[in-house]
């Protein structure tokens, strides 16, 4: 995907999806978001033929462990309230495979080709139009609707509420619910898309 800040994140172990709280190093992790839609053919982040400011925004999120992760009942979502302009998607029955990447698009006005889930069925598979990632929309239907370009943040929370990753950009007038090695402040010389670059367990890239 698309992205112009690289932060590098050593990452290793696998995932014990029986603990309430893993290691940091077993857990999914939010690897790019797309907050700021650049103009032209370059922001048709969907393959649908056009550009669109909200439609195009995306999250990705990465498993960097050895074991599938049950993403069922996980959330994504940015600081703003329900009711008030929150970006909300939650994951249908779905697991995420090691080394597998799953890209959630804001969807709003958007005809994304290949396999593609939504909130209540996951995809049949990869889609190879997304470098085999596994896509799936949010169904956003609002304008209203969509991650401030100026600042914001984006967490994915497990069913229970835990944020297990999250990302801050700009300025906000809320904390991230999160203080923790689970949340990255990004520079301000952020301007559209930002992305980490995950280390393998070897030291290599």
């Amino acid at each position: 995907m698309v992205g112009n800040l690289f932060i590098l994140l050593a990452l290793g172990g696998t995932p014990d999806e029986g603990s309430a709280t893993p290691p940091l190093a077993d857990l999914p992790v939010i690897t790019e978001v797309l907050y700021a839609v650049p103009k032209g053919a370059e922001g048709d982040a969907t393959g649908d033929g056009s550009r669109h400011a909200t439609g195009d925004e995306f999250v990705e999120i990465y498993n960097p462990t050895a074991k599938a992760i049950r993403l069922s009942g996980w959330t994504i979502t940015d600081r703003n309230k329900p009711d008030a302009g929150q970006f909300l998607f939650v994951f249908p029955s779905f697991r995420l495979g090691p080394g597998e990447t799953v890209v959630v698009f804001n969807g709003l006005d958007q005809t994304i080709p290949g396999p593609v889930g939504d909130a209540e069925t996951a995809p049949a598979k990869p889609n190879d139009r997304f470098d085999d990632a596994w896509v799936f929309t949010a169904g956003n239907t609002s304008a209203q609707v969509g991650l401030a370009n100026s600042g914001d943040w984006v967490c994915l929370r497990t069913p229970s509420g835990e944020v297990i990753s999250c990302l801050e950009w700009g300025t906000t007038d809320e904390t991230p619910p999160v203080g923790d090695a689970r949340l990255e402040t990004l520079p301000r010389t952020s301007s559209s898309s930002v992305q980490r670059t995950l280390a393998s367990p070897e030291g290599g890239l």
